[in-house]
């Protein structure tokens, strides 16, 4: 999966990603990494901790599941148990403190977009290798107004509204639960009598696709995994929009922005 997105984005002079995008993968891939070590320390064994994941995680948690399992899956394949154990509590401690950097290093930019705070904060302070780490906040509402997505969506407000009534307009068939919460979101940004409230909503973690498109906004091309929202998003900022199948041996599927309406939501 990994070549195939590379090699997609190998066709482009130019590639950028965003600070939600990078506090996205923080949250759900590098906070991830703690869990593991702390299991790994605890069963001391990779294919016990493989075992819990795949087996105990309950339904609610299939996310999670997913994520250690691919992280998991990259350690030497074929290898005995003892040197499994050793090169994945290495690699995972390493991506701990090198994965935003690792982040970075793929793209040419990283844009500041809504000025996510969290994107700029560690993920976990290391007080033991390997054994313990404080994990940092997940939330914009604790971080002392430290986080600027209120000013930055005050400079946005024009395009806030325009999405805004996009979004109240678009049909049923191509609204989503997550198109109907940034719907939402909206309503209360273009008519919030004060906009430093808006920290109180943790709007990275509710609405994370629509402040990844706000944050886009310059781009002319999107690639994604996100078909349910993009579509809507794209359509509006008059992008060509690219998805990324879930199975690797699938090819991209793109959608160009002069062939719009694109296909409904199945």
């Amino acid at each position: 999966m990994q070549d195939k997105i590379r090699a997609w984005l190998a066709r482009y002079d130019k590639r950028f990603s965003s600070k939600v995008a990078l506090q996205e993968f923080k949250r759900r891939v590098l906070r991830e990494l703690v869990y593991l070590l702390g299991s790994l320390e605890q069963t001391r064994s990779y294919q016990k901790t493989l075992a819990h994941i795949s087996n105990v995680l309950p339904q609610g948690q299939i996310r999670k599941q997913r994520i250690c399992v691919s992280l998991l899956h990259q350690i030497l394949p074929g290898a005995s148990d003892e040197e499994l154990t050793d090169r994945s509590r290495r690699y995972f401690r390493t991506l701990l403190m090198t994965g935003e950097s690792q982040f970075n290093s793929e793209f040419d930019a990283v844009l500041p977009g809504v000025g996510c705070f969290l994107a700029t904060s560690p993920v976990a302070i290391e007080k033991q290798r390997y054994k313990r780490y404080q994990l940092g906040n997940v939330h914009c509402s604790k971080t002392k107004k430290q986080c600027r997505i209120a000013d930055a969506l005050s400079d946005m407000l024009p395009r806030c509204k325009a999405l805004h009534e996009f979004l109240v307009a678009l049909p049923s068939g191509r609204l989503t639960p997550e198109l109907e919460n940034a719907r939402e979101f909206l309503g209360r940004v273009v008519n919030a009598p004060d906009l430093q409230k808006i920290h109180d909503e943790d709007a990275c973690l509710k609405v994370g696709d629509l402040l990844i498109a706000l944050e886009s906004a310059s781009i002319e091309n999107f690639y994604t995994m996100n078909y349910r929202e993009s579509q809507a998003y794209c359509d509006f900022l008059n992008q060509n929009l690219a998805v990324r199948p879930n199975n690797p041996s699938s090819a991209e599927l793109t959608y160009d922005r002069s062939t719009k309406p694109w296909p409904g939501l199945s």
